[in-house]
């Protein structure tokens, strides 16, 4: 596997299935470059967002430490104690030995493949990793904002247990896939690998770290046990970084109400700070949890303008640019205050001076958290989680949004939206269809920077279902002769003209 090419954003997708989760029965979802979540309230298109997002907060972020050890940046790491010991250990460290000769002498080429019996180690110690089902079991708790993972449970009917698998495929020849169990008692976990021999190891830095992290292992001769354990501990993070590369990208999730947090967030903090400081001196109140995914919103307004957000990259800071440009019309701007918190304004295009974020439009502050994620957050090959991006937006401003969507899309940047807006479906099949149209033939219709191929792009309907209770999901496709996703908006304008056409010919046989 090239070192390169593992660096580089991989357009790879993911699936991700689900059954009695939330008000789901059954879900399957293959997560594209942008995936679309459409259907009425209360069908589940939320849950599975937060969902997508937990998995990633769980799995993403494998980074080298300063000690040559790979460890998550979100907190979790494969537990050295849960890999055992091999039962050919002789021949695991032989063969460790001869590898680590020959990843030296590659230099700048590739690692080599893995020994079977090295490979054949690693395989069931990712199989069985139990400390990655009770983080992500933790982690979804988290987000959702609930004690116990049994309350997420679809509570129709005879269900006991939500099951979660998700899986990666490597290049159509093999997959990882990972099968999440709970609701009744401790959760279930099991790991399943196939297809993929011989195993390429896929170094997350670069060529210097690479050798270096290499050479510090020629002192150790791969002789001792722990000398062993270590480099197979290693190597089996690597691998498991390889393994869910899409998965392992960092994600962030703007929710529905993100407006209002916008407005109110330093009353938010402040109040909870006041509630932590005080909690030995008072008799505990009763304090709302907040979920994981309001609390990560949060933090990151409050860090906005910190030194330790991110430097700003520049393909998103330009894609920032386009949004105030084009729809905007101004400019959102973040300044850090005396006492060091954030403040938020806009400042209209040829205006002097800023207005508080809360006095300007609600389509302003509806888009500012978007803007402000691509300026200073998001990078190229990062997931970014919109709940109903439309909300506050007249139709013409929504289908421009729709198409800086796909720029960003474009520009490398995943998407998951749940939306109600068949203004933007219908942008979105237009720029698919767009992309069927040669580039020298599309002068006059749309830019072709918002061109989406059709393998591109995910629309997902969920539906209600009466039996079993719940709702289902499933994909739908572009109908090329409308132009359009089928997604029941169409239903619903028929119900609307047949009742006026019923009162129109009431009003007519009443003679008024």
């Amino acid at each position: 596997m090239d070192n390169q090419k593992v660096n580089e954003f991989r357009k790879g997708n993911y699936s991700l299935d689900v059954s009695n989760f939330g008000p789901i029965v059954q879900a399957s979802v293959d997560l594209r470059p942008l995936t679309v979540f459409v259907g009425p309230s209360n069908t589940g298109k939320s849950y599975l967002a937060i969902l997508i997002y937990a998995l990633h907060r769980c799995l993403g972020g494998l980074t080298l430490t300063h000690k040559g050890w790979f460890s998550h940046r979100l907190g979790w790491r494969i537990d050295p104690t849960e890999l055992g010991s091999a039962a050919n250990e002789k021949e695991v460290r032989r063969g460790l030995h001869d590898w680590l000769v020959k990843a030296l002498a590659a230099g700048t080429e590739p690692l080599p493949a893995l020994p079977s019996e090295v490979a054949s180690y690693m395989r069931s110690s990712l199989e069985q990793v139990k400390s990655l089902g009770r983080n992500l079991e933790k982690q979804i708790e988290r987000c959702f904002g609930v004690e116990k993972s049994a309350e997420l449970v679809r509570r129709y009917g005879s269900a006991t247990a939500s099951q979660i698998g998700f899986g990666v495929p490597q290049d159509d020849a093999g997959r990882i896939r990972y099968q999440l169990e709970f609701g009744k008692g401790e959760c279930r976990f099991s790991g399943h690998i196939s297809d993929i021999e011989p195993l390429e190891i896929g170094f997350p830095g670069s060529l210097d770290e690479r050798n270096e992290w290499l050479r510090r292992f020629t002192t150790l001769g791969v002789t001792k046990p722990q000398d062993l354990q270590f480099l197979l501990e290693s190597l089996t993070q690597m691998l498991f970084r390889s393994l869910v590369d899409p998965i392992y990208q960092d994600a962030y999730y703007l929710p529905a109400d993100r407006t209002g947090v916008m407005h109110s967030h330093q009353v938010v903090v402040s109040t909870l700070i006041q509630k932590a400081a005080t909690a030995g001196l008072r008799r505990p109140l009763d304090v709302p949890m907040l979920s994981g995914v309001l609390a990560d919103f949060l933090e990151q307004l409050v860090e906005m303008s910190s030194a330790r957000v991110r430097s700003r990259h520049k393909t998103s800071r330009e894609l920032a640019g386009y949004l105030e440009t084009n729809i905007l019309m101004g400019q959102v701007r973040v300044d850090r205050a005396v006492t060091g918190y954030p403040t938020f304004t806009y400042r209209p295009k040829d205006w002097k001076k800023d207005l508080p974020l809360m006095r300007a439009s609600s389509m302003v502050s509806e888009l500012a958290p978007i803007v402000l994620y691509l300026r200073h957050v998001v990078r190229s090959d990062d997931l970014l989680i919109i709940e109903e991006p439309e909300s506050h937006l007249h139709p013409a401003m929504q289908t421009a949004f729709a198409r800086e969507l796909a720029r960003a899309v474009r520009n490398g940047v995943r998407i998951v939206m749940t939306t109600h807006s068949e203004w933007f479906l219908e942008q979105i099949g237009n720029l698919v269809t767009l992309s069927g149209l040669p580039k020298n033939n599309r002068k006059g219709v749309i830019d072709e920077d918002f061109s989406l191929r059709p393998d591109e792009l995910g629309v997902w309907l969920f539906e209600a279902t009466k039996r079993p209770k719940g709702s289902t999901v499933k994909e739908v496709k572009l109908d090329r002769e409308t132009g359009l996703y089928p997604s029941g908006f169409e239903k619903v304008s028929e119900v609307l003209y047949n009742e006026g056409a019923k009162i129109f010919n009431r009003m007519q046989e009443g003679g008024s």
